[in-house]
């Protein structure tokens, strides 16, 4: 459980990625250098904030346990910094105009997730190497699905200015073609990790020859959630087959299947599992 003084630092880097992105959207009005650099650095302050709130948790656990993703707290945190640095590759690389102004957004809400659900542990099953293969694939999952559901928008947004003939200042956002690659790369590594974690997840669930969830596991609202972006995706995916299904439509379900991942992080921490099994 995070005690009073990380929760402190978590919000100090939930107002440097907020001060970064509003810095960077306000290029939209006023380009000017100054600005880029100011959000970048706000960015940079942001990771070393949320790494050292890490170190903090991690250092302050009973004997001492460095195992990664032990808890809520850890594990959002690190999706909002692991997303963060995605962010400052790609612009320091192969510059991506506006991509903070659609990520912030989601590591805030990252960060705001750790600081709500960090007070509880993930439902414990068996600390076997299932439970960790689970685990880090659905997480990691989650994170090219965050990436996926961030380009989608920006090609929603590209694709009405390029309708709308609307140029307005600032940086451009990338071309369709770009943004269309990077959301299909991003749909087929957090595809093939779900896939993973779904059936990783069933080893778990079934652990002991008992499912925590009960007889009607499958009717579980995580269960269903999961499965449903798993369904959702898999149709993604399949877009390049009918070219006519492409761009927008595949846009629109990025974003949707990231809600849904959403939702399936949200029932995983709210929803008690049945059988009366922990």
């Amino acid at each position: 459980m995070p005690t009073t003084g990380q929760i402190l630092l978590l919000i100090l880097a939930i107002l440097l990625f907020s001060t970064g992105g509003l810095l960077s959207l306000a290029r939209t009005w006023w380009d000017r250098e100054t600005l880029r650099i100011a959000a970048k650095a706000c960015l940079w302050c942001g990771v070393a904030v949320s790494l050292g709130v890490l170190l903090w948790h991690m250092l302050s656990r009973p004997g001492g346990s460095w195992i990664p993703l032990e808890d809520n707290f850890e594990a959002f945190v690190w999706l909002a910094v692991l997303l963060t640095g995605f962010v400052l590759y790609v612009q320091r690389t192969r510059p991506l105009g506006g991509l903070d102004w659609f990520v912030m957004p989601i590591v805030i809400l990252l960060l705001i997730a750790a600081g709500v659900l960090g007070k509880a542990k993930p439902q414990e099953y068996v600390g076997t190497t299932w439970y960790w293969i689970h685990l880090s694939t659905v997480l990691t999952g989650a994170l090219a699905f965050a990436i996926a559901g961030a380009t989608g928008a920006m090609y929603l947004q590209a694709n009405r200015r390029l309708r709308s003939k609307s140029l307005p200042q600032g940086p451009k956002l990338g071309s369709l073609e770009r943004l269309e690659r990077i959301t299909f790369t991003s749909v087929t590594l957090g595809f093939a990790l779900l896939t993973i974690g779904l059936i990783t997840g069933l080893v778990v669930l079934k652990a002991r020859g008992q499912s925590r969830l009960g007889d009607n596991w499958f009717a579980s609202p995580k269960v269903l959630l999961a499965f449903a972006a798993w369904v959702v995706y898999a149709i993604v995916l399949h877009a390049p087959i009918n070219p006519s299904f492409r761009g927008r439509k595949v846009a629109l379900l990025s974003i949707f299947g990231f809600v849904l991942m959403i939702g399936t992080l949200v029932a995983v921490n709210f929803v008690p599992a049945g059988g009366g099994a922990h």
